[in-house]
């Protein structure tokens, strides 16, 4: 592989691209606590945290579902290798995470805040039916991923024992769709019974719930077992592909900001085919990415920098760092320098203490998995 198209040996450039650039429209959306943004900042603001944690979501299914696929077709699947996919995979994520969770804990004991729904957290259902708890709310999008592969790697067990003789491409195709046809006919029946008009509401309601958005995990699964099996011809339409994504984001848009489709009067559009058609599109960029090449060293370092800490800031810059700064430091009376500063300033502690959050612990576990685990997943 041509080292000018990845960063190194497993990585590639666009890839790390988006996620590099997915942690940084996170951070810009959460700076609207900085600032009290309104008008044309305050939407980009939203909207960038809306499409941040998508590309997440989008680029994990891709990624770890092209893992999960060729496990499932090269070997002899059983229970026992669903449940080393599913340690490896909880082995990435969880320790810090937990660290994270017992560092929140600790904060809302100190300042008098309830903690009587943290017990949900580390078995990652705080969020699997009902909205996400006021305690550490950014975390909503974690459950999602983790419980779609846990899903698929269950199902694939059972399927593959009752039609053991089958073609496993199909059945695991069969498994991927089940599961996206499941999250349609859920979020269909909320449709119907939902009286929500409120965009806030339906975020948490709907957007950030478990059963209602496992199937933008696994689009990108999907995208991950086409590109398996047909990558020839998928890098061959890269630029079709592309353009096709460009196109489903025209129309989100033009339905949004043109056809001005709301709650009020097309509920169904919001709450059934927005987001499932918003990680299509994101799946649309993914062979174009793929084919990027790296245009220097310095700019890849740094890409890797970023990529490599993604993690560790999504799990503290917002209710950790931003959060104990907003208490300590007051900008109610803040002109736009000081708040400029005040922003600055949260950054830097963020990245900083994601810095050494990754290299002191996140790091070392990573090599720990590695070595002893033997997979290599993002």
């Amino acid at each position: 592989m041509n080292d000018r198209k990845q960063i190194n040996a497993k990585r590639f450039f666009g890839l790390d691209f988006l996620r590099a650039l997915s942690i940084s429209l996170l951070l810009f959306s959460h700076s609207s606590w900085i600032y009290n943004s309104t008008g044309i900042l305050g939407k980009l603001q939203d909207a960038s945290g809306f499409l941040a944690v998508e590309l997440f979501i989008v680029l994990s299914g891709f990624l770890i579902g092209g893992i999960l696929y060729k496990q499932f077709l090269h070997e002899n699947y059983s229970l026992k290798d669903a449940g080393l996919f599913v340690s490896r995979r909880l082995m990435r994520v969880l320790p810090s995470y937990y660290l994270v969770i017992l560092i929140l804990t600790l904060i809302y004991l100190f300042f008098g805040f309830s903690v009587s729904e943290v017990w949900k957290y580390p078995l990652m259902i705080q969020n699997f039916s009902s909205p996400i708890p006021a305690f550490f709310p950014e975390s909503w999008s974690l459950p999602v991923k983790e419980m779609g592969y846990i899903f698929v790697v269950i199902l694939l067990v059972m399927i593959s024992k009752i039609f053991g003789k089958a073609s496993k491409p199909i059945m695991f195709l069969f498994v991927i769709l089940g599961l996206i046809a499941f999250t349609f006919l859920s979020k269909l029946y909320y449709d119907i019974h939902s009286t929500n008009l409120s965009m806030t509401s339906w975020s948490f309601d709907i957007r950030s719930v478990v059963i209602y958005r496992i199937d933008s995990v696994l689009i990108g699964v999907l995208f991950g077992y086409f590109y398996n099996n047909y990558a020839a011809f998928i890098m061959s339409k890269r630029k079709l592909f592309f353009a096709l994504g460009i196109l489903i984001f025209i129309v989100l848009f033009l339905c949004i900001m043109v056809f001005k489709l709301r709650l009020t009067n097309a509920s169904w559009f919001w709450n059934i085919l927005c987001l499932p058609l918003l990680s299509v599109a994101i799946c649309m960029s993914i062979p174009f990415l793929l084919s990027w090449e790296l245009p220097s060293k310095r700019i890849g370092n740094g890409i890797t920098f970023i990529c490599n800490i993604a993690y560790s800031i999504y799990l503290v810059h917002y209710s950790i760092v931003l959060f104990l700064l907003k208490y300590f430091i007051d900008t109610t009376d803040f002109g736009l320098w000081q708040l400029n500063i005040f922003a600055i300033l949260y950054v830097s502690i963020t990245v900083g203490l994601s810095y050494l959050f990754y290299n002191y612990f996140e790091k070392p576990i990573n090599q720990f998995r590695a070595k002893n685990l033997k997979l290599n997943d993002k």
